[in-house]
This record gives C-alpha cells, sequence and structure tokens, in this order.
C-alpha cells in the first residue's frame, strides 16, 4: 500500500515522501494533536515538493515570483492529498488530508498549523529542522514545501535522523535576519518574522492579537481573515533561507558557480 502511495505522489511531481509515527505527539496545543482530530490515527504521510532556488534570487520581483509559486504549490499539494486520502479511505482506512498552508489556527497569540507539517517530515526521516526553524533535506536543503495526510492505515513509519545539518558553530540564519527574529538556536520571534516576511493590509492587524492572548473572539477573527481576504499574501523577507549554506543543496556545480 505504502509502494502505491509513493508511486502516486512521485507521479504527481513531489520529490520526497515520508510516512511518520503519530503515536506520541507532543504539539503543546492539544487540538494540533494527530489523535484528537483523526479517532485512531496512527501514521501521518508527509510529502514535499522542492521550490527551485532561481525562484528566490531573480534579480528583481523575487519576493513576489517566490510567493506566487508557493501559493501554486499549496493547490498542487493540496489536490495530491485529498486524493491519497480517498484512496486510503476507499480501502478502509479512515484518512483526513492536511491543508498545505490553510487552515491556520490562532492560539495564545500565535499561528498554528493544525499539524506541523515540518515536524512531522522531521519524524518521518525525511530532513532535520535547522536553526532557521525550516526542514533540511539532504538532498533539496531548505526549499522544500510540504503536504500530507493523517491516516488510520499502519503504514510503515520512518525514523528521525540522529544528526543535525547545522554545524555547532554557524549562526549565518541570526545574523542575517534583519529584525532579529531567530535566536541561533533554533527559536524564533513570530511577530518579528511574519511583521518583515508577510505584507498584507488586512494581516497587519493581525499583530494586535500578542496583546489578546487569550481572547477567544480574537483568536477566531485572526483565523477568519487569514483563511479569506488574507490568504493571497506577498512574502517581503528570505533572509535567513537564501543565506543558509544549505540553500544550494541539489544544485549542480556549473549552476552554483554562475550563482556566486
Amino acid at each position: 500500500m505504502l509502494k502505491e502511495i509513493e508511486t502516486f505522489l512521485l507521479a504527481q511531481r513531489m520529490d520526497v515522501v515520508g510516512v511518520a509515527d503519530a503515536a506520541e505527539w507532543g504539539s503543546p496545543v492539544v487540538e494540533c494533536r494527530p489523535a484528537e482530530i483523526l479517532k485512531d490515527c496512527k501514521r501521518i504521510i508527509v510529502f514535499g515538493k522542492e521550490i527551485s532556488h532561481p525562484i528566490y534570487i531573480t534579480q528583481r520581483h523575487a519576493h513576489d515570483l517566490y510567493g506566487h509559486i508557493a501559493q501554486n504549490y499549496y493547490q498542487t499539494m493540496d489536490a495530491a492529498a485529498i486524493e491519497v486520502a480517498s484512496m486510503l479511505t476507499r480501502k478502509g482506512y479512515p484518512s483526513v488530508p492536511l491543508g498545505a498552508y490553510l487552515p491556520l489556527l490562532m492560539r495564545e497569540g500565535k499561528y498554528w498549523g493544525i499539524v506541523s507539517l515540518k515536524h512531522a517530515a522531521v519524524r518521518a526521516g525525511l530532513g532535520a529542522m535547522g536553526r532557521n526553524t525550516l526542514l533540511v533535506n539532504e538532498k533539496f536543503g531548505n526549499r522544500l514545501r510540504f503536504g500530507g495526510i493523517l491516516t488510520s492505515a499502519p503504514l510503515p513509519a520512518g525514523k528521525p535522523l540522529e544528526k543535525s545539518y547545522c554545524p555547532d558553530d554557524c549562526r549565518t540564519c541570526a545574523d542575517v535576519c534583519p529584525v532579529q527574529a531567530l535566536d541561533g538556536r533554533g527559536g524564533i520571534n513570530q511577530y518579528k518574522c511574519l511583521r518583515r516576511s508577510t505584507s498584507h493590509p488586512l494581516l497587519s492587524t493581525a499583530f494586535l492579537s500578542q496583546w489578546f492572548r487569550t481572547s477567544g473572539f480574537i483568536n477566531n477573527y485572526f483565523e477568519l481573515v487569514t483563511g479569506t481576504l488574507g490568504a493571497r499574501y506577498s512574502y517581503g523577507c528570505c533572509a535567513c533561507l537564501v543565506n543558509c549554506p544549505h540553500f544550494k543543496k541539489g544544485i549542480s556545480r556549473s549552476v552554483a558557480a554562475k550563482d556566486e
């Protein structure tokens, strides 16, 4: 069954496919734990697609082009997740597709994905979390975007890697961050990052949530704005991504030399 899933996803031009064990999921937000969403959830199928490096570093309009491509990737991955979830459900294993981007929850003044696909990818052995909070894959570096499926199917699960790809003395991401949102140890100030990295006239008001962390009304309001009128936002910063030593992984030497 796993082979059938992998074959389908690779035919959809996905670059990596893995399976994470859903047991003992440690999200601090209880409702973001797989078993709280799908009863008897056993596994998270997670798959990723590379955004090629030239898109990030065009001489002009890099952020606009990257934002447009990312939004289209989300739709492609959502469609693939829906098909896989339907296939497994028809086989007798209830399954639920996870949105690659939406929906987003706001809890305690911060945005949360319903299930963290980056952490699922780590559990599946597809890479390790970098100090810039982006997943680093051995072949594709930090350029993967992810989709996923919760499933009750007892698929063979991968195992987390027993290594980090970040050198002990590397602080590149923290040093290049224009708003000092990264601490160089894997921590991030979400408000500082989002103010710089995303732009939308409605989403700017979402930062008021940091002062109303316990307000259910505020949470619901910003979830509504983010998921509807605010869904098409623009990017303003990729500094930690493009300056990371792993950004050029998977690029041929001749192409990398031309960029330098």
